[in-house]
């Protein structure tokens, strides 16, 4: 995503301000491509391309140079409610942590193969979320299940991630396969809006696909 960096900046500050929640993950997606639009009424947008591990929620193309950005987007909220801009948000809670990581890094995986032999295609993975958990580095030394997938501020995605031996059945339940980056990737969380209430602390996570530079 190195060639699109400052035009997706503008994305996002222009999301950013005209949209600071949102009730679903539909909704980020629409939002998102009309920030777009907005700000690069010249791309091609293409919604909800593909299918398995090549998916992609959205796709901004210059067909004409043949340059392609394919972007994943996670939006797992945490329990929230209050008005904004005169619309009313009761956002549910999606608990789950360990498999929205799993996710993730799945995601990066998969547009890591997605994008790699694909001359001018480039990625980045999303994830919006108002639960400090995600971003705060666990201020103990217990393991957990999940410690491989870890999506805390400064963590280094690289390699073979994989869950612990001891993971339950039931939770790895359609995620069981140990996932290999081709890759290193750095988790750097972006500030995204403040709204009123407990939880309304929302930010956001970008890992930008297709540079090779090392972390």
């Amino acid at each position: 995503m190195s060639n699109w960096g400052s035009r997706f900046g503008a994305w996002i500050e222009h999301l950013r301000r005209t949209r600071p929640v949102f009730q679903s993950k539909s909704d980020l997606v629409h939002s998102l491509a009309r920030s777009i639009r907005a700000c690069d009424p010249a791309l091609e947008l293409h919604p909800g391309d593909g299918r398995g591990t090549e998916r992609v929620d959205l796709r901004a193309s210059v067909p004409a140079v043949g340059v392609h950005l394919a972007l994943r987007l996670r939006y797992p909220r945490a329990a929230w409610s209050g008005t904004v801009a005169g619309e009313r948000f009761a956002l549910k809670n999606h608990s789950a942590q360990d498999l929205t990581c799993y996710d993730v890094v799945r995601d990066i995986r998969d547009l890591e193969r997605l994008t790699d032999h694909r001359l001018g295609w480039s990625g980045g993975v999303l994830l919006l979320i108002n639960d400090a958990l995600y971003w705060k580095r666990p201020d103990h030394h217990r393991t957990a299940i999940h410690d491989a997938f870890r999506l805390y501020e400064g963590a280094r995605l690289a390699g073979v991630r994989a869950w612990r031996p001891y993971a339950g059945q039931g939770t790895t339940a359609k995620r069981e396969e140990a996932l290999t980056l081709r890759g290193a990737y750095r988790c750097t969380w972006s500030w995204y809006s403040r709204l009123e209430g407990r939880r309304g602390d929302f930010r956001l996570l970008t890992v930008p696909i297709g540079r090779r530079t090392p972390l």
